[in-house]
């Protein structure tokens, strides 16, 4: 496994984001379906972070030069950033050329990194000449402990070791948390092994004054300086040799001791293998007397373990330490490194246990965060959004007022949007546009809320906040009309065309300076658009010639794109303003020059729709099945199979409504993908029944319930079974009532169904009514009539104002036949009070009604 797949939530689910699904639908010239989302920035940032925090400098180093890779927003943050992990990871080098090759302002922070780099290049002049340019009051709080190890590395070098010693504790009390804090004291150990100029002599007698010494604090002082010494001249061997032989001589009572000359052989003899790793396990296993050394040991042996053989034994060992049931001093320290460990090797189970588990039982914490991060992670990993968004959103609330805090916001905010909850990531994005992360581009996160407001169809919303938005200078001019563009489809969509169409118009009205030429064409072509839509077909002309003069300089592909669709424009247009010769001169034009564009395919179904209009239903159909003929690759030839069989369905004969049978035939067979295929099937059993070919149409309809069960509009394939059967129904025999038992059990389920559209529920209910009635069930009839139509729909007010028209139709039916049943039951007043309900209801019909109650002479009547 790789380094960048190890750690931690972030990390995991940033690569995860990376490869899901674009955030957003596409707009034009967007890059979001191949740049990283905000979401997925954030997650990135963090897991840099948390990296750094918890010990792993290289994997941060990485992060943060992937991030200086992408778009970003401050590219200073993250030069700091970086050049921080690569001084953490003894780097230096590569830390002096990141700072010196930034242009930015050159303040406290920049100093500091910049001497601590200097130091460790050991030009310890030029590191100091750094430090005198910083003020400690100018740094913020998580830079003051490196301020104070500066200070320790530089008294360290000039021999003041006393001093240094108390510097690099101010560096250890500086901490934030103590995994961070040992991270300076594994800083500490590495600087005291690099030692000054160094000869045997002077190592020689170091060792002689470590026999002296023996078996005191002085001696065992000797004793560290000589392995260090050793290992500063090239001898590694000797130096882990010295300090095994020392370990096996120190008494119990000095366990401390031991602790110190065990991180050391660590440091010394690498934590990957043999003396080194044994020593640290051993820290770990045995240290409890200096958890700040075995926070140490813990974080050398992950690094060492990220990979290779040594990952399995590791985790193994964490597993030890934790099991037993007297709590390990770092108890919360292991079980979040162990819920890391699961979490890149996808053991979400485990991760979240851990992370529980540290939570519950450490509940102040300061690895709270951590531990809630992952499990944001797991849960984003899984893609359980709305868990990660609610993990989140407790991580943020646990951490410190910072960037980190910053990065959960947008976090938060998009793991609501990817769990639908768009109304949640509309108030996310708003109020992490408050606490702003440096990384993300605000506009970026302006256009994600305006988005998610658009997908919870708070049209009126979304426009408030986009005017509200569009007079920050923040909103950059790309997000914001990338906006406009996807509110001004979401109002033309919903019907509000002219809404829509006067937002682009104000938009396009405006200044669009270092707006992308292609976005400002492209704006261009949809007023155009709406304008048609609009009812401007004249204006519409002026604006489609305005846009093919606009397209001089472009790329050939993009303008080829839009002169062709802005000439069907001008055809429709045309056509609207009656100049079918004008209009089909521009159709043949499109053809012609631009043979292989999707305009030129439209061009045939324009075409169609005026010649459909004029009832020349032949010459439209004609048109269609050439098109699916011509250009069978193209999406439109289902569509124009599918419009074809409804224009001869318009022809009325057998002959056509046969021919249309073929038509939808040969639509699901060459294109069984096609969305259009559920819609077509339902037309073609309305086709076949008109035919009278019912049982053929109840296969159909059959295959439907079948294949497209989770279809939302498979209900209409229910209905239309049930009146195929129903119609069938009169040829059932006395010993075969199939036909009709179908019906009935088809339309009662119907009526009954809650999440069936009102109007289709009163339908079916009349229908089985009609069926009872016509099989001489006049009682069943009659109380399905009454109790399930009019009392269940009718006479509930709430259900009665939510009918539709097509609803009150049928409710209309259903009391003029129940008034005739009651009047055929010599039920005279309930006729009455059947047929006066179509008048005070003012359901459709009225004329009829008033003539039933004429033969009353009721007083209805006569009103």
């Amino acid at each position: 496994m790789s380094l960048r797949k190890f750690l931690l939530l972030p990390l995991a689910a940033a690569s995860l984001l990376r490869a899901q699904e674009p955030l957003n639908p596409p707009v034009p010239l967007a890059s979001s379906s191949t740049a990283p989302s905000p979401g997925s920035t954030a997650l990135t940032l963090i897991a840099a972070e948390r990296a750094q925090e918890l010990g792993f400098p290289s994997i941060a180093a990485g992060l943060y030069r992937e991030l200086l890779a992408g778009p970003h927003q401050n590219t200073a943050s993250l030069t700091l950033a970086l050049a921080t992990a690569l001084i953490d990871d003894n780097r230096p080098e590569e830390a002096e050329r990141t700072l010196s090759s930034w242009t930015g302002p050159r303040g406290a922070t920049w100093h500091l990194r910049h001497g601590l780099a200097e130091a460790g290049l050991r030009r310890n002049d030029a590191a100091r000449a750094d430090l005198a340019a910083v003020k400690i009051d100018e740094l913020p709080p998580v830079d003051r402990a490196w301020y104070f190890f500066l200070q320790g590395t530089l008294l360290g070098a000039a021999g003041d070791l006393v001093k240094a010693a108390d510097f690099y504790q101010q560096a250890e009390r500086a901490a934030a948390t103590d995994l961070e804090r040992a991270r300076f004291l594994l800083a500490h150990e590495q600087a005291r092994l690099r030692v000054g100029a160094i000869t045997p002599e002077i190592a020689d007698q170091t060792r002689l004054n470590a026999v002296r010494f023996h078996s005191t604090a002085t001696g065992y002082d000797f004793a560290r300086q000589y392995a260090v010494m050793l290992n500063a001249l090239g001898r590694k061997s000797d130096a882990v040799a010295a300090i095994q032989a020392q370990l096996l001589t120190l008494p119990p009572q000095e366990r401390a001791r031991a602790g110190d000359f065990r991180l050391l052989l660590g440091l010394i003899a690498g934590a990957a293998d043999g003396a080194g790793r044994n020593a640290l396990i051993q820290l770990l296993e045995t240290g409890s007397d200096d958890p700040d050394r075995q926070r140490a040991a813990l974080q050398l042996l992950a690094v060492a373990s990220t990979r290779g053989p040594a990952r399995a034994p590791f985790r193994a060992e964490l597993d030890k330490l934790i099991s037993p049931s007297a709590p390990h001093p770092i108890l919360e320290d292991l079980l979040l490194f162990r819920a890391n460990w699961a979490l890149g090797d996808k053991d979400y189970a485990q991760a979240e246990d851990d992370a529980h588990a540290l939570l519950e039982k450490f509940p102040g914490s300061p690895l709270k965060p951590y531990a809630l991060c992952v499990l944001t992670g797991s849960a984003w990993e899984q893609r359980r959004y709305r868990t990660a968004a609610d993990d989140a959103f407790q991580a943020r609330a646990a951490s410190p007022p910072g960037e980190a805090r910053a990065e959960l916001g947008v976090v938060v905010a998009e793991a609501w949007f990817r769990a639908q909850d768009f109304r949640n990531a509309a108030e996310a994005y708003a109020a992490a546009l408050h606490d702003l992360p440096s990384t993300v581009a605000p506009g970026v996160l302006m256009f994600q809320r305006i988005e998610a407001q658009i997908e919870a169809r708070s049209l009126d919303d979304a426009q408030k906040a986009l005017d509200d938005l569009a007079r920050d200078p923040a909103f950059d001019i790309v997000d914001r009309w990338q906006a406009e563009w996807n509110l001004a489809r979401a109002l033309e969509v919903k019907g509000d065309t002219r809404a829509a169409y006067d937002r682009v118009n104000r938009l396009l009205a405006g200044p669009a300076q270092g707006l992308p030429p292609e976005l400002r064409v492209r704006m261009a072509w949809l007023q155009a658009r709406l304008s048609f839509d609009a009812g401007e077909p004249a204006r519409t002309l002026t604006l489609v010639d305005s846009l093919t003069a606009s397209l001089g300089g472009l790329p050939a592909s993009f303008s080829d794109e839009i002169a062709s669709t802005g000439a069907l424009l001008r055809a429709q247009a045309n056509f609207a303003l009656n100049r079918e010769a004008d209009a089909l001169a521009v159709l043949k034009k499109i053809r012609a020059n631009y043979p292989k564009t999707d305009a030129a395919v439209y061009s045939y179904i324009i075409e169609a729709d005026h010649y459909a209009e004029q009832d020349k239903i032949v010459d439209a159909q004609q048109l269609l099945t050439k098109l699916a003929d011509d250009y069978p690759k193209s999406d439109y030839a289902p569509y124009a199979l599918f419009q074809a069989a409804l224009q001869a369905e318009r022809l009325g004969q057998d002959k056509n409504l046969r021919e249309g049978d073929k038509l939808i035939e040969s639509l699901v067979t060459k294109y069984p993908n096609s969305p259009l295929v559920f819609d077509a099937r339902l037309k073609q059993g309305d086709l076949l029944r008109k035919l009278n070919e019912f049982p053929r149409a109840q296969q159909v309809y059959e295959s439907l319930r079948t294949n497209f069960s989770q279809n939302p509009d498979v209900i209409y394939a229910e209905l239309d079974l049930a009146e195929c059967d129903d119609a069938q129904s009169a040829s059932d025999s006395p010993s075969d009532r199939s036909h009709a038992e179908s019906a009935i059990a088809l339309f009662a389920d119907l009526r009954d169904n809650v999440d069936a559209p009102l109007d289709m529920r009163v339908e079916a209910g009349f229908s089985l009514g009609d069926l009872y009635k016509r099989r001489h069930d006049l009682a069943q009839a009659q109380d399905v009539w009454f109790r399930d139509v009019v009392s269940a729909f009718l006479l509930d007010p709430p259900r009665a104002q939510a009918i539709g028209a097509k609803g009150r139709y049928w409710m209309t039916r259903t009391l003029l036949e129940l008034g005739e049943l009651y009047e055929g039951q010599a039920k005279l007043d309930d006729a009455r009070k059947a047929w006066e309900l179509i008048l005070t209801e003012k359901l459709p019909g009225a004329a009829l009604a008033q003539a039933q109650l004429a033969r009353f002479n009721s007083t209805a009547a006569k009103q």
